[in-house]
């Protein structure tokens, strides 16, 4: 992961991350909910009262180790910064949003739909940025390819398999009442992050070849 190393694809990484997570907040603002994982990270970080960023390090850090174990091969540069930063941007893009809007979001349904649309659209362009470079992948997403190195079940269903889990950890929070429903950042957005991200990603990876990795 660590190979053929250049400027354009350390760029990549570090815009790749700060564009994705810019859209990740852009998505919580829309009350339609979060990816899974980010929507668990989110809801539990929220009912333990610490912020995103410091708790959703940890959980990567705990990641980490099993990728350690079983995928060093797929840990680079680019793991480390998504693995310490992303939940800091997501974190601190929320409340610099808040600083100028103010916490009471009073959005209408067609609101919410089109700031979903286009959080959606930033955070799969920022995802393929980051995925272009080829510099290493983050601890979560390793856990579906890790699976699927070892298990003759495809990627697709190892990757629903671990969304999945990441829904049902906010499902029990929400039941056994550690969270209130309104804050376990389930909704639409979280069905079309888990099913409909691919067609995007695979889309914005094309556009960003031309520059990461030019001919």
């Amino acid at each position: 992961m660590m190979k053929d190393v250049t400027v354009r694809k350390i760029a990549a990484v570090v815009l790749g991350n700060l564009i994705l997570g810019v859209g990740i907040a852009i998505l919580r603002i829309s009350q339609m909910g979060n990816d899974p994982y980010c929507a668990s990270n989110m809801a539990i970080s929220d009912g333990i009262g610490i912020g995103l960023g410091t708790y959703q390090m940890l959980v990567n850090l705990i990641l980490l180790a099993v990728q350690i174990v079983f995928g060093r091969k797929y840990i680079g540069i680019g793991s480390l910064i998504n693995l310490f930063l992303l939940g800091y941007i997501v974190e601190y893009t929320c409340k610099g949003i808040e600083f100028f809007t103010g916490t009471d979001y009073s959005l209408v349904l067609w609101q919410k739909l089109l700031i979903m649309a286009a959080a959606m659209l930033i955070l799969t362009f920022g995802l393929a940025m980051y995925q272009t470079a080829h510099m290493g992948i983050a601890p979560y997403d390793y856990l579906a390819i890790g699976i699927t190195d070892r298990l003759p079940t495809p990627y697709f269903v190892n990757r629903m398999i671990t969304d999945i889990v990441c829904v049902c950890i906010v499902l029990l929070a929400v039941f056994v009442g550690f969270i209130g429903w309104e804050n376990s950042h389930l909704g639409v957005g979280t069905i079309l992050t888990a099913f409909c991200l691919g067609p995007l990603v695979n889309l914005f990876m094309k556009v960003n070849e031309k520059w990461v990795s030019p001919e």
